[in-house]
């Protein structure tokens, strides 16, 4: 939980969190002819060199952004605005103000123009989106998988006011995030001008303060062109960024429309009404193998549901795998038996496979699974033929698993930790982190980052809603969803008495491995409850009679011994148990089954 990057020690009062900061563009005001043009914004630890100094945060924009007043005073004259800041995607902001061409010399005229949800869902303010093209320090930006997946046919309609008729009335265009999930490929043919093909790159998506579903998309073939650049064609301007909304429809056609521009407001009005318009149409996968119909099997009834990049209904399960860009939908061949499922995979692309899938309910709201990353069972085709698998066990190595959180059918599970704790950020003893509990909703959970000669000079603030937390050996693992950024992350802790944690941030699949006493953070309790509005403004209800989650830890101090990934651990915290025989045990009794009731010879 340490904060990657630190505002200077004299201006530390107003600062953007870390997934704020970085080197975006942003459409220019200023055009030529029909060119679209681009502007710089850099957004650092207090500043947004363009447009002010970081001079107070107001928060009230709800989950991932607020407003914020920038002085700005590079003219001469004071120039105060106040924007809202709307954290989208990684790579993706959307900013709103009264017009960057209006300026007040006071905080107090400058409130009065803060955008609030009503104006900006009613589109009464000046919207300005920021696309990132990379960080301070220059690294390259990770790729985003697209939301859309598989291969469609699509019809398609440019508004450009040339003509009434469309452009690809027939779909025999198609569209598709293959071979690489990051990114659609377009063929155009048969339209009312020449075949051609396009690539887009995806950026990020997200539900708009409408309600409506946004697409940002990257044009690498779009050239920038300078401002002074002069044109001689009637050709649509070229955006090297562009802003899609879309619906999915129940069976799975797809309505997209882009703006004109680089802008999210220009020409597009909804998924059907846009200056481009397409319906896109999924072409259907081939049948799974005959094997999976000829199964009699679902997946356990605790995984059924809805889960962050995880949709378990019966024998099917589909997972977006974000890091591999690809979905991967699988078919079980016979019931789960201790956590492993013999499984039929096929990809949005059309790959296929037989493998192994391992499955664990760490709690009502979190579990973790692992897909082999080769074919555990090989096909074997005989002249009689049916079909046979060959196990290859080496290629289950029980330590890589994928955390998921329930996002249907929540049960509420309280945080580890009640009160408040305080500690010193183990690599920069000039910083200091609190922890707290919201005791009257004891899901929640608040962190923030201060320096430790100044309480009240706050660097980063975050909320937590705890969906679950298991015991492995010494160590337990709280899965949270991050409620101000809407991501998730894992969290390893122990605890040495009531009074004294120690906890270390664990990834997204809590890494397991972990030596939380000796490379932690140190916190010690200060209070059962908290009630200081001071950080964050936040009223704290008082103490609830309920103590710590956390099992202390049997080793009070030193590094311990690393031991070994229990692979089966049983849930705590919120009730239930799952399965405690360990895979790598039952494995030569499951393979064996395997063998013997699906070969043939």
């Amino acid at each position: 939980m340490t904060p990657q990057r630190q505002p200077p020690l004299w201006k530390a009062v107003c600062y953007f969190n870390l997934e704020y900061q970085g080197v975006y563009v942003t459409q220019s005001i200023i055009s030529v002819g029909s060119e679209i043009n681009y502007l710089q914004v850099v957004i650092r630890e207090d500043s947004i060199p363009i447009w002010g100094q970081c001079h107070r945060r107001l928060g009230g924009g709800g989950t991932g952004g607020g407003n914020v007043i920038l002085y700005d005073s590079t003219g001469g004259t004071a120039c105060i605005r106040c924007f809202h800041l709307e954290f989208r995607s990684r790579h993706i902001l959307e900013v709103h103000n009264e017009g960057l061409n209006k300026c007040y010399t006071t905080e107090e005229a400058a409130l009065h123009t803060c955008p609030t949800k009503a104006h900006i869902k009613e589109r009464k303010t000046r919207e300005i989106m920021l696309y990132k093209t990379g960080t301070l320090e220059g690294e390259t930006l990770d790729a985003v998988y697209c939301p859309l997946n598989g291969r469609y046919k699509f019809t398609y309609n440019i508004n450009d006011g040339r003509e009434s008729a469309m452009e690809c009335p027939q779909p025999t265009s198609s569209i598709a995030n293959c071979p690489t999930g990051n990114s659609f490929a377009v063929q155009f043919h048969r339209c009312t001008f020449a075949d051609f093909s396009k690539r887009y790159e995806c950026l990020g998506d997200w539900e708009g303060s409408d309600g409506q579903r946004y697409l940002a998309l990257h044009d690498p073939a779009a050239v920038a062109t300078p401002a002074d650049a002069a044109t001689t064609t009637d050709d649509p301007p070229q955006a090297r960024f562009r802003c899609a909304m879309y619906k999915v429809d129940e069976s799975g056609v797809v309505y997209l429309t882009l703006s004109s521009d680089s802008t999210c407001i220009n020409k597009l009005h909804s998924a059907w009404e846009g200056f481009e318009t397409l319906v896109l149409t999924p072409i259907p996968q081939d049948d799974p193998a005959p094997e999976v119909s000829a199964a009699r099997c679902s997946f356990p009834p605790w995984a059924q549901g809805r889960w962050e990049n995880l949709h378990v209904e019966g024998n099917k399960a589909t997972y977006t795998d974000l890091k591999a860009y690809k979905t991967v939908t699988l078919y079980c061949l016979e019931q789960e038996l201790a956590g492993l499922v013999p499984v039929y995979t096929q990809t949005q692309c059309g790959e296929e496979g037989f493998t192994c899938l391992a499955m664990q309910e760490r709690s009502s709201n979190v579990m973790e699974f692992q897909i082999s990353e080769s074919e555990v069972f090989v096909l074997m085709l005989t002249t009689r033929t049916k079909l046979g698998y060959a196990p290859h066990p080496a290629s289950l190595t029980w330590d890589s698993w994928v955390t998921q959180g329930r996002v249907d059918r929540f049960r509420q599970s309280p945080c580890p930790v009640a009160g408040e704790y305080t500690g010193v950020i183990p690599d920069n003893s000039m910083l200091c982190a609190k922890l707290y509990s919201d005791c009257n909703n004891p899901e929640i959970m608040f962190y923030t980052v201060f320096f430790c000669s100044n309480r009240s000079d706050v660097i980063e603030e975050r909320e937590y809603r705890c969906l679950g937390q298991w015991v492995e050996g010494d160590v337990t693992y709280t899965y949270t969803e991050r409620r101000d950024q809407a991501t998730y992350e894992c969290f390893a802790g122990e605890v040495v008495d009531d009074d004294e944690i120690f906890i270390m941030e664990a990834g997204v699949n809590c890494q397991r491995g972990l030596e939380a006493l000796s490379y932690g953070m140190k916190l010690v309790k200060q209070a059962p409850c908290l009630n200081d509005p001071g950080l964050g403004g936040r009223a704290k209800p008082q103490p609830a009679p309920r103590p710590p989650w956390w099992t202390t830890t049997r080793y009070p101090s030193g590094k311990k011994a690393n031991t070994p990934t229990p692979t089966g651990s049983g849930k705590e915290g919120d009730g239930g148990g799952a399965s405690g025989v360990t895979p790598t045990n039952f494995l030569p009794l499951f393979l064996i089954f395997v063998t013997l009731h699906w070969c043939w010879v």
